[in-house]
């Protein structure tokens, strides 16, 4: 696994509508748009924000773990606007099991439009090609729908429940998890990747 890579590099990426970089703190005041809205907390494990400080200390603890090596994400950029609209990361590595999984966030304004499947799709076919990943998984609430769809469109498979596995807004929360492999990626988007 090339774990340096995404450290040494800090990929751009881009699709027809979006453009990823690196997140930063100083995303923090459009951050704060996205995340201080109670909808797109809902099903998450962090509170909505409710000041701007809530945001920078979200933002700050992410850039903590990328500044050790552990996670990696990427700022979500509407090209048509230059507006920040979310994040798409790689949330922790295990490099002996060549590991990782996916987490993301959008704005409310951005949903149903396919921005995060359009996002993630380079994401994981970075992970594989570049940085040698053999498996990607994600996870999201059994009552997650939409973040359920978009795990579907990029390709992972439903491999099964994770019971009451995380405590969210104090509640344990059944998990559904899905993954890809290295093996399945390139024929399941021979088609996509020549788009993006």
């Amino acid at each position: 696994m090339r774990i340096n890579e995404i450290f040494d590099s800090t990929p751009l990426m881009e699709t027809p509508r979006l453009l990823l970089r690196k997140l930063s703190v100083e995303d923090a005041e459009e951050y704060f748009s996205l995340a201080s809205n109670p909808l797109a907390a809902k099903h998450t494990i962090w509170n909505a924000h409710i000041t701007i400080e809530d945001s920078i200390s979200y933002l700050s603890g992410l850039q903590a773990k990328m500044d050790q090596g552990q996670a990696f994400h990427w700022g979500i950029i509407d090209k048509a606007t230059g507006t920040f609209i979310g994040r798409v990361g790689f949330i922790y590595f295990d490099t002996l099991h060549r590991l990782s999984e996916v987490g993301f966030a959008l704005h409310c304004d951005w949903w149903g439009q396919g921005i995060m499947s359009e996002a993630a799709l380079p994401m994981i076919r970075y992970g594989f090609e570049e940085l040698g990943l053999n498996r990607i998984e994600g996870r999201c609430n059994a009552d997650n729908l939409a973040s359920e769809r978009v795990l579907l469109k990029i390709g992972m498979t439903f491999e099964g429940i994770l019971r009451r596995q995380l405590k969210i807004k104090g509640v344990f929360i059944d998990q559904k998890m899905y993954a890809i492999l290295n093996s399945d990626f390139n024929e399941l988007h021979e088609d996509a990747l020549g788009h993006i």
